[in-house]
């Protein structure tokens, strides 16, 4: 395919990349990269999805994707005029099956330091627990034993000897090692169609990540310790994502997004679906006068009930943890829209729920995501977050003298190979 003419990326410091995140509706491009230990945005570019193409996050229809993405990441590229060669993707949390798996290892010598080989072992082993978990679990909804699938992101995200939390297991003694990991597998053929869409378009596919796992770690880059609820609302879906003391406790996905919002306002007010969208943009900008403005508030209000009862039973899912966090985050296009943070703040929607204090949720805005800088006056906003997550992942190099997570790196990477 035919690219603007560009700079070659030794032209700046560090390897360019393309961030890419398909989305349902929207395809979101950032052409990236690291300098000076930051993440480096020079272009991005958008391009909705023709009719047709794209069912739940799942590509149906290669070829047409890949010409939309092209779309996209030639005004990425004719903004950065730069000449990337590389692309990381995100996948649809609906794509994504994840699991925590932990595994509990009885020390023979407890009064002997543990070494790097014992730590492989133990990890290991848990990885494989988890492999056999998670094709159980996607071959028995599937109906098919022989559902081929892939480990996509994996983290620690607990270790401890004999009951205390310890970050480098390294050096300690003790009779019980247990390690609690967080894995994302997805199937062949979805992972499949990303490689066909990269090699479509010339790019070197080195990354695919799970879109709500992107988005969490590019906000915990500064802040390993902390805790919250993370939920995307994107056009047809809406992933969430637990994040406690730093470690991904898992990920949820309901089939309900922005799109749902547009809908109900087109059906009641007897409009197209693009007039209806542009008066939600209208009513979230304050552009309407007040009479428009209450009915409308009570069109979107009546769609955030809906919307936040599958908020409510995607948290129910974690039932393995005592608590919730309480702060919430919310991303995406959705989040814009005042109805869907005001729901949140009700009591009804969290009364099942263990948060140990009334949740409170905020938009997140782009600018809080660290280490960023961003050049060519490129615009960042809420629907970018996902590809500014990728862009992170990119951009932060890993922690080699993380033993733990060193070993789990070269234990994934044999995984995968």
């Amino acid at each position: 395919m035919a690219w603007f003419a560009a700079k070659k990326a030794s032209k700046r410091q560090g390897e360019v990349y393309v961030a890419l995140d398909l989305g349902t509706e929207q395809i979101k491009a950032l052409v990236c990269g690291q300098q000076e230990g930051r993440c480096a945005i020079w272009g991005s570019g958008t391009a909705r999805h023709r009719h047709g193409t794209m069912r739940g996050g799942m590509v149906i229809n290669i070829p047409e994707v890949a010409l939309d993405v092209q779309t996209a990441v030639n005004s990425a590229i004719q903004q950065a005029n730069l000449q990337p060669k590389k692309v990381v993707m995100s996948l649809s949390g609906d794509l994504v099956k994840s699991l925590i798996t932990t595994v509990h290892y009885h020390r023979a010598r407890p009064e002997a330091q543990i070494d790097a080989n014992e730590l492989k072992n133990i990890i290991y082993k848990a990885q494989w627990k988890a492999f056999e978990q998670i094709r159980g679990l996607i071959s028995k909804e599937q109906e098919d034993n022989q559902l081929g699938i892939k480990l996509i992101n994996t983290t620690v995200v607990d270790t401890r000897i004999d009951g205390y939390k310890v970050s480098h297991p390294l050096g300690f003694q003790g009779g019980m090692i247990t390690i609690s990991i967080f894995n994302a597998f997805a199937p062949l053929v979805h992972l499949g169609a990303m490689q066909a869409i990269a090699d479509a378009l010339g790019f070197d596919l080195v990354s695919i990540a799970a879109g709500p796992y992107a988005l969490t770690k590019s906000l915990l880059v500064d802040n390993p310790e902390f805790s919250a609820v993370f939920i995307d609302i994107g056009g047809d879906t809406t992933d969430i994502a637990v994040v406690n003391e730093g470690g991904i406790f898992g990920m949820q996905n309901f089939a309900l997004g922005g799109t749902a919002y547009t809908k109900n306002l087109a059906n009641n007010l007897k409009v197209s679906p693009e007039r209806a969208e542009q008066i939600k943009i209208d009513y979230s900008n304050g552009l309407l006068d007040k009479r428009s403005e209450s009915k409308i508030k009570a069109i979107l209000k009546s769609s955030a009930a809906i919307w936040v009862r599958g908020v409510s039973e995607s948290l129910d899912e974690f039932s393995h943890l005592d608590v919730l966090p309480n702060k919430v985050f919310l991303f995406g296009g959705g989040a814009a829209l005042p109805e869907v943070k005001n729901i949140l703040l009700t009591k009804s929607w969290a009364e099942q729920l263990p948060f140990v204090k009334k949740p409170y949720p905020a938009v997140v805005s782009p600018t809080e995501i660290p280490n960023l800088v961003l050049h060519n006056q490129v615009e960042i906003g809420l629907s970018d977050l996902t590809a500014l997550g990728l862009a992170q992942l990119i951009c932060t190099p890993e922690d080699k003298k993380d033993a733990v997570k060193d070993i789990l790196r070269r234990i994934v990477l044999n995984m995968q190979g």
